[in-house]
């Protein structure tokens, strides 16, 4: 939301610096955008901090954490290889290594994304879990349980460090072939329906450098020659010349003219799907706001990262639908030759914002662009419908027992008789990520056979019984409301 706004404020193409002059409301645009910035830039980090906390012992597990991916970064430093391409690296913390002992040049750590933050997490709460059964006694007894569990965590941090490392360069050659196969005919529709869901699939994992760099500012992304004579390379840089000598001719914006189609239409589509999914009046008056503000901010800037992770977390099949139907979208633009690019003077990745409806009205008055205003329009309505009806039939009957195991009617029945029966169930209410019971008889609740069932929480509310199922809640809201119309009759 930080980084929308503060785009909005600060892009010259929109024109707010030039109507609103003044130094102090500059400075407030320029500190959204850079906290923004930080924000989605170190979103690995943030995240592993969120997840290595616990309330027994969340300092330990913190401090351990960060201890342990520095060890992980700094292994990645000494033990990677120095030739791989530049995008595979990312100075993170500002951690590098110049040193004629090591080798020539300075040596930064290699951009692995939530990849490493989940490795760090995973050897942290086990180190902490071993330090817990940590015998005072023993040769080691001088060393404290916090201690341990933090010597352990940059020990094995640092070792996983350099397996990655030597793994990275099988996958970094693997990216790069990706990259040359589909550099090869960048108008071939195929090859940019593999580049969209390349592009999502890794600017999700925090690794969107990979892909971007070379497409929107290297040779990948193709090359044009101006009036000058001067050669220009990669999909935004091309854009952006053209623009400015006014000789658009449909080369470029093809790697850009899908992020309109799904920050202005998809996303607010599948955002309002996801309200449409809370039955409980009261909450959706609640929710109501958050879907409104969610939707200004997609049109304002994308919030396709943050509803990716969500997705990711939350939906991994969902997040699946989404990466293969947006792919689909990069080719079937590029089959109708409908090209919009992303105007800018930096040469952004991560924290680019391409596809914002201000943008989008800036290009009204360019005739040259008419068709393709009209095109990504109608892709919009369509994407609109899609994601709407793809979001609620996900959560309604595809969350659980996709390959009809008995996942299903086993939660219903388990839920059931957890709740004390059918007879106790006064009212059910879902969202997308819990079930809302009201009960006659509270004390019949058997909370810890709905946490074997699956829920992560489980709490009581003036609403009731507040069971976080995840995705599948709403699937076992209406099994539960079945077998109570079924009683009845």
């Amino acid at each position: 939301m930080m980084l929308s706004l503060g785009n909005a404020l600060t892009n010259p193409a929109f024109g707010i610096p030039a109507v609103i002059d003044n130094a102090y409301f500059l400075k407030t645009a320029e500190l959204l955008m850079r906290t923004g910035q930080f924000l989605i830039i170190n979103f690995p980090l943030v995240l592993m901090i969120r997840l290595s906390a616990r309330k027994s012992g969340s300092g330990t597990t913190m401090v351990s954490c960060m201890a342990g991916y520095v060890a992980f970064l700094m292994a990645t430093v000494l033990f990677a290889r120095s030739d791989l391409p530049a995008a595979a690296y990312s100075s993170i913390f500002g951690i590098a290594v110049s040193s004629s002992l090591l080798t020539d040049g300075t040596h930064y750590p290699l951009q692995t994304g939530m990849i490493a933050t989940s490795f760090v997490v995973m050897i942290t709460l086990l180190s902490y879990n071993r330090s817990k059964k940590k015998n005072e006694y023993g040769i080691f007894g001088f060393i404290s349980r916090e201690t341990s569990c933090t010597i352990r965590t940059i020990f094995f941090s640092f070792i996983a460090g350099i397996v990655v490392s030597f793994l990275w360069t099988y996958l970094i050659a693997f990216v790069q072939n990706l990259i040359h196969f589909i550099s090869v005919d960048t108008t071939n529709p195929v090859n940019l329906t593999l580049y969209g869901i390349l592009d999502g699939l890794f600017n999700t994992l925090g690794m969107g450098t990979m892909i971007r760099q070379p497409f929107w500012y290297s040779t990948a992304g193709g090359s044009w020659v101006d009036v000058a004579g001067a050669s220009v390379s990669g999909d935004v840089n091309i854009w952006n010349a053209q623009l400015s000598a006014g000789s658009i001719n449909g080369i470029a914006g093809r790697l850009i003219t899908p992020y309109y189609v799904l920050n202005i239409f998809a996303v607010p589509g599948m955002v309002w799907a996801m309200f449409s999914l809370y039955t409980d009046p009261i909450e959706r008056r609640r929710k109501r706001l958050l879907a409104v503000i969610a939707t200004i901010f997609s049109l304002l800037g994308g919030t396709l990262l943050p509803l990716e992770l969500m997705l990711l977390f939350l939906c991994p099949l969902l997040f699946c639908l989404h990466l293969g139907v947006s792919g689909i979208l990069f080719g079937i633009l590029q089959a109708v030759r409908c090209s919009l690019g992303y105007q800018t003077s930096q040469n952004l990745v991560v924290t680019a914002l391409p596809g914002t409806l201000p943008e989008f009205l800036t290009y009204i008055s360019n005739p040259d662009l008419r068709m393709t205003l009209i095109g990504i329009l109608i892709a919009g309505v369509v994407y609109f419908i899609i994601y709407f009806f793809m979001t609620r039939a996900y959560f309604n009957y595809l969350a659980i027992d996709l390959y009809n195991t008995g996942d299903k009617d086993r939660m219903v029945k388990g839920t059931i008789k957890a709740l004390g029966g059918i007879e106790n169930v006064k009212m059910t209410h879902s969202s997308i990520s819990q079930l809302v019971v009201q009960v006659y008889d509270p004390t019949a609740v058997d909370i810890e056979r709905l946490k074997r069932l699956g829920s992560f929480r489980v709490y009581e509310s003036k609403a009731g019984f507040r069971i976080c199922y995840g995705a599948g809640s709403a699937m076992i809201r209406r099994g539960i409301d079945q077998v109570r119309r079924d009683t009845i009759r």
